[in-house]
Formats: C-alpha cells, structure tokens, sequence
C-alpha cells in the first residue's frame, strides 16, 4: 500500500513538471510559480515520504559512523 502511494506521489510531481513545460512552451507566465511548487510538492511530501518509507525497518545505528578508536 504505501508503495502505491509514493508511486501515485511520484506521478503527480511529474505531471506538475509536465504541465509547467507546457506552459513554458506556450510562453505563459505562470510556468515558474509551477514549476516552483513541483520543487515544493518533491521536497516537503515526495522526498519525506520516500525517505520513511525507504528506512522504515532499519537500524539508525547502521548508518552512523563511530570514533570509540580514535584519538586525537
């Protein structure tokens, strides 16, 4: 299920990218303020979404380096 919400996500962030490209091709002035919120809409929901659902069932200490040996 939540595969095929992030799949969903995704398609909605590039049908915004595709509809500003229209835009930007028929020299509207709106493609910008599209554009910008498809960054908006990848940062803040798709990119978070993916992230949780990517490293879900992971160990945080997998990822994380340790310096018990090191010296300075």
């Amino acid at each position: 299920m939540a595969k095929r919400i992030l799949q969903i996500l995704f398609y909605i962030n590039i049908l915004i990218y595709g509809y500003a490209i229209y835009l930007y091709f028929t020299h509207h002035t709106l493609y910008n303020k599209i554009t910008g919120m498809g960054v908006l809409w990848m940062v803040f929901i798709l990119l978070p979404y993916f992230l949780w659902y990517r490293y879900k069932d992971k160990k945080i200490e997998d990822f994380q380096f340790k310096n018990n040996n090191r010296k300075l």
